[in-house]
Order: C-alpha cells, then sequence, then structure tokens
C-alpha cells in the first residue's frame, strides 16, 4: 500500500489533483481505520494513470467516469468520436476567429497607409441579403438577424450603397451583406464585385459633421484629375472602431468603382 504522497512522487502529479480525482468520484482509495489516511494500491495507480490518459485527450471528467466504471472498444470508440467532433468544430470556430484577427490587424496596417490618401484596388465579392434604411434604424434591426450569421458582429454585415452624380450625393441606403470566397461565386443580382475601386479609409464620429460630403467631393476631383469615370456609386463599410472618452470612433472603407 501507498501513501498520496508516495503516489504523487511515484506519478509526478500533485496531492492537490488526487484529492479532485476523488472528488469526481473516480479514485476511490482505501482509507486506514487507525489514522484515517488515504491507501492506495496497484489499482488506484492504473486508475491515476488512466484518468491522466484519457485528460490528455481533454475527455471530461463524466466521460472518464463512465469508461471507468464499465467499456469496452465500442465505448472507448464513440466518446472519442464525440470528443474528435467536438474538437473539429472549435477549431474551425478558433480558425474563424484567427481570420477575423488577422483581417482586423490588416486594417491597423491600411489605416496608417490610406487615412485620407488614395488608391486603386479591387473590391472583394459581398452578397446582399437584405436592406434597412441607416444603420441607426433599431426598428428594422429584425432584417440583420434573419440574414447574418449569428456570430458576425453587426456593424461588419452592413454596408452603405451610396448613390451619387457631378451635382451631389442622389441616395444612401444599408445592405446586410456576407463576404463571399471569389472561388465560389455564382450568378446572381445580390453580388458586388467591382475589379478597379477608387479606395480610400476616413475617420467617421460625432467631430466629424458632413464626412460624406467631403469625401465625395474629394473623391470626384481625384477621378476627374486622374482621367477616370465613375459609376456613381460607393460603397463603405466599417474597417475598425476606437474610442476615446467613451466616444466611439470608427474608420470607414470606401469603394468607388472607376474605369
Amino acid at each position: 500500500m501507498y501513501t498520496i504522497g508516495q503516489i504523487a512522487n511515484i506519478l509526478g502529479i500533485s496531492r492537490d489533483k488526487l484529492r479532485y480525482y476523488e472528488e469526481k468520484g473516480i479514485l476511490i482509495p482505501a482509507q486506514n481505520k487507525d489514522n484515517n489516511y488515504r491507501q492506495y494500491d496497484l489499482k488506484d495507480i492504473d486508475t491515476v494513470l488512466a484518468i491522466e490518459f484519457y485528460r490528455s485527450l481533454d475527455l471530461e471528467f463524466k466521460n472518464i467516469k463512465k469508461l471507468h466504471k464499465k467499456s469496452n472498444i465500442k465505448d472507448i470508440e464513440c466518446v472519442l468520436n464525440d470528443k474528435y467532433n467536438q474538437v473539429i468544430e472549435e477549431i474551425e470556430r478558433l480558425n474563424t476567429i484567427v481570420n477575423r484577427i488577422e483581417k482586423a490587424k490588416k486594417g491597423c496596417d491600411d489605416i496608417k497607409k490610406c487615412l485620407n490618401k488614395f488608391i486603386i484596388k479591387p473590391m472583394a465579392p459581398i452578397e446582399i441579403l437584405g436592406e434597412i434604411s441607416n444603420s441607426r434604424a433599431y426598428n428594422e434591426f429584425d432584417v440583420i438577424h434573419k440574414n447574418r450569421n449569428n456570430d458576425v458582429a453587426i456593424i461588419k454585415s452592413l454596408k452603405r450603397y451610396i448613390k451619387f452624380n457631378d451635382e451631389q450625393i442622389e441616395s444612401s441606403k444599408m445592405f446586410v451583406t456576407k463576404d463571399i470566397d471569389s472561388g465560389n461565386i455564382e450568378k446572381s443580382n445580390n453580388i458586388l464585385e467591382y475589379e478597379k475601386c477608387l479606395y480610400t479609409i476616413v475617420e467617421d464620429d460625432a467631430a466629424t459633421e458632413g464626412i460624406m460630403q467631403k469625401t465625395y467631393e474629394q473623391s470626384l476631383e481625384w477621378i476627374h484629375n486622374n482621367n477616370y469615370k465613375y459609376e456613381g456609386i460607393a460603397i463603405l463599410s466599417m474597417l475598425l472602431i476606437e474610442f476615446h472618452e467613451g466616444r466611439a470612433k470608427s474608420y470607414l472603407e470606401v469603394y468607388i468603382p472607376i474605369k
């Protein structure tokens, strides 16, 4: 028989972990009747080794306890398949988050390079899923909830669609959208994609009144001075948000298709 200290030394784990395995109802050592000390035998060592093995697979204690009571290869395979599927789903979720973080980091670089500056670049395809009048039309947000994936931030699913001419901004509306892989585009009137756009990034907060009018005027001037023609539309989307004294300021991407 072994004491808890001896078992801890033999297996290289803490006494607290051994007690925790007891609390979970998997490890049940005998107790010395004279002093109430725990006593461990070879069966207990095998149990701890089995627990450590299954914990290395990140199995929950309820499943380890289930397997410990009675199990065969079929039982083990069933538990492992369930765990495998959970892990794959989690990997996919984390990969999605990694991609979003990479895009947000790229957004930081783009802001430093393109804030209030003009370059030519394509606009990646997006699919229009719905429409609301503006981003503050909260009574219309059910349209957003019905059409977007729940794990996509509301502000990242919205794109402002502006029509303009040489004289003025004619109209503005808000589309509910989703990004599309360029390799999986099906022909549809609901897809927006442009190979060549005038691109810039602008700041948008309460202190920058008339930012759209100013951007419109500067964009028209650049287009005319560089001998391009415009299609009369602009697509705006939120790139990043920062805060100053509790007030939010957005950085907006502006795409203006040109030819």
